[in-house]
């Protein structure tokens, strides 16, 4: 399923990991800076990917921001079960209406193997 527009930071080895999935999960891939300003208020969801649950102060203050607003958040762990981590995001995506997502996720996911399952 496509949504409108996955928002990705600029500057960020995560990002820049999956500007290739994201391009092909969405009709628009918009660069935006690390300021909240900036993509809160332009984005309808967030998506979180993180490695064995674990989320950095940074994107757990983003993510608090989110669910103050009753935005929809998901998480996938990228060392979980890669096809659950699929047909979860896809089920949120769809039920949630998501046409404008943020996706985040640490620096150092950029270099954790099994992201390469998901791009």
């Amino acid at each position: 399923m496509k949504v409108e527009t996955i928002f990705l930071l600029t500057g960020n080895q995560f990002s820049n990991a999956i500007s290739t999935w994201a391009s092909v999960r969405a009709e628009e891939v918009v660069q935006v800076s690390d300021k909240l300003s900036d993509f809160f208020d332009r984005t309808d969801s967030l998506l979180i990917f993180n490695k064995n649950q674990e989320i950095n102060s940074e994107i757990q203050e983003i993510k608090t921001v989110y669910d103050k607003q009753q935005k929809p958040v998901h998480k996938i762990d990228i060392n979980g079960t890669l096809m659950v981590g699929i047909a979860n995001l896809d089920l949120w995506v769809e039920t949630n209406k998501c046409r404008r997502i943020l996706v985040l996720g640490a620096e150092e996911l950029a270099s954790n193997p099994n992201l390469e399952r998901y791009t």
